[in-house]
């Protein structure tokens, strides 16, 4: 399932001052979920709010992939994204075959050799 999140881009350098903080760099992306900011207590989120972050947010470093809070007023605001799940492999390739020349028939799993 995807979700909507916001991304950010460092304009000052942070070091972490509390054990929630996160570090970045000038010109780290920093993606905060919409429900992360919209759960931000003492801020009545409207559609918007997220173009001028006011306070703290939590999210992500997407250089260090650390996860914390970090100050509104050091970040610009980027754009949204859809963060979604990981993709799944697609396993089109045929398995090899197992060592030794066995091969087990999927029918009645019998094993025999070539």
């Amino acid at each position: 399932m995807a979700s909507d999140s916001f991304q950010y881009r460092a304009l000052f350098e942070y070091k972490r001052e509390r054990g929630d903080d996160i570090s970045f760099q000038t010109g780290d992306l920093l993606t905060v979920s919409k429900v992360s900011l919209m759960a931000q207590p003492g801020l009545d989120y409207q559609d918007g709010a997220e173009r001028t972050p006011k306070g703290w947010l939590h999210g992500t470093n997407e250089r260090t992939k650390e996860k914390g809070d970090f100050p509104g007023t050091f970040v610009e605001y980027v754009g949204a994204v859809r963060v979604g799940p990981p993709a799944t492999k697609s396993w089109s390739r045929p398995a090899p075959r197992t060592p030794g020349g066995l091969h087990a028939d999927s029918a009645s799993g019998e094993c025999f050799t070539h």
